[in-house]
């Protein structure tokens, strides 16, 4: 196999990977940042203030993100292993 296939499907995996984990990821930036706000603004500073809502929302992110994520896994796995034919000269 040519160089330049492996760095196309390497480059296709790490896109689908990128698709996948940007909106959990921007979740839990998102809720780390409202927790912050909120710490700042009382000046509590308890670690565990911070740690259970972002684990919380990230948990419930990934619950109803799953269908998707587990469509979007088949999807591009079908298309890897559908066609050998460009891997095999």
């Amino acid at each position: 196999m040519p160089d330049a296939q492996v760095v196309e499907i390497c480059r296709h995996t790490l896109l689908e990977v990128l698709m996948l984990a940007v909106p959990i990821l921007a979740i839990a930036v998102a809720v780390s940042l409202l927790v912050n706000v909120v710490q700042v603004l009382t000046s509590l500073q308890e670690a565990t203030l911070s740690a259970v809502p972002r684990l919380l929302a990230v948990a419930a992110a990934a619950f109803f993100m799953m269908p998707w994520m587990w469509r979007q896994m088949g999807q591009y796995t079908v298309k890897l292993l559908s066609d050998f034919h460009p891997y095999v000269r």
